[in-house]
């Protein structure tokens, strides 16, 4: 038996080499930022301004932890909304770039419900958290605050709900949409599993040194398994708890489900998209290829595909509410009166 002692003693020790090396050469990629070869914030000259079709309030509301969140409800001046929107930013924006990404919607009749997250915009700081662009629980638990404060806003209350996020705010809108059955309707650009981004990023870094065979020959499994651990050791640091966004795809079979995918993104490639749509495999998606875009540069490129498709996919979720409300009024019980008059 001694020799099997020594033969897993050994293969313990090399697993643990072969650990300690991946995470010195891809620590560096963790907490590296998302190359941006298009500046979303640019954008922000282009928002629309409150006028004879649209009314812009300023809100705030309190995130499940005591932080102060705020945002802006866009409203049509004109007609009574067919839905509200609530928009996710991506990381290091704020939640005005929604005005823009949502313009076509506005138009459209549709209101629109945006925010900052902590750390970012007009929202709180929160001390304890160091965000980057890996998804955690703090994105989930604002996304939440804001739904809450949402049904109390007394023009958005009864409104169908759907949801249009980007890049990080495209994996919380998810996230949140797989453990809420009221949102059926998730629009997502950018969209990214946390471990798949660390993997492509880390084996796109690691070729740039060394010789691609090399590359090849370590298993996914061990930048994986490395990944998690760097994850996890880097929780306490960064003052909160990573999301792991597989597990909860398969909660979201039975959602209306629309997926923005820039072509020439070299942040968040196309494959990410790929690996979110097989993990979920029902028929209820939508796949919308936008050519010539880079990262979080979608509408930018293709203003016109992009609006058309988020105004066709969120009229469907329109249109089922307005016909569950007129099948419940159908189904309305005829009262007592009534059925005397009628004998």
């Amino acid at each position: 038996m001694n020799w099997l002692f020594w033969c897993l003693l050994i293969l313990i020790g090399i697993e643990l080499i072969i650990q300690y090396c991946i995470m010195r050469a891809a620590y560096p990629v963790l907490f590296a930022p998302l190359t941006d070869r298009f500046q979303l914030a640019g954008t922000l000259s282009n928002l629309p301004e409150e006028d004879s079709g649209i009314r812009i309030q300023s809100v705030s509301f309190p995130s499940i932890d005591g932080l102060t969140l705020r945002g802006l409800v866009a409203l049509p001046r004109q007609t009574p909304p067919r839905g509200v929107i609530l928009f996710c930013h991506p990381f290091k924006l704020s939640g005005q770039i929604g005005l823009y990404q949502c313009r076509g919607l506005l138009d459209a009749g549709f209101a629109v419900f945006t925010f900052d997250f902590r750390n970012h915009g007009k929202s709180d700081q929160d001390p304890q958290y160091n965000s980057v662009h890996w998804l955690s629980e703090h994105e989930l638990n604002d996304i939440r605050a804001a739904i809450r404060h949402l049904r109390q806003h007394p023009e958005l209350k009864e409104l169908p709900l759907g949801m249009l996020g980007m890049c990080r705010g495209a994996g919380a809108a998810l996230a949140v949409a797989a453990q809420k059955s009221e949102i059926q309707y998730v629009a997502c650009e950018g969209a990214f599993i946390n471990e798949e981004l660390f993997l492509d990023h880390a084996i796109r870094w690691g070729e740039r040194f060394l010789p691609r065979l090399f590359i090849q020959l370590v298993p996914t499994w061990e930048v994986t398994r490395a990944f998690r651990i760097m994850i996890w050791f880097s929780q306490r640091r960064q003052g909160c708890r990573f999301v792991n966004l597989k597990p909860l795809l398969h909660s979201l079979k039975n959602r209306q489900l629309l997926f923005f995918v820039g072509e020439n993104d070299q942040s968040v490639v196309p494959r990410m998209t790929d690996l979110i749509i097989r993990r979920i495999q029902h028929s209820k998606m939508t796949l919308c290829q936008l050519p010539e875009a880079v990262h979080n540069a979608g509408r930018f490129a293709q203003q016109k595909l992009y609006d058309q498709r988020l105004i066709e996919f969120f009229s469907q979720m329109s249109d089922s509410h307005d016909q569950a409300d007129s099948s419940a009024t159908d189904k309305e019980p005829v009262s007592e009166s009534e059925l005397v008059s009628h004998q």
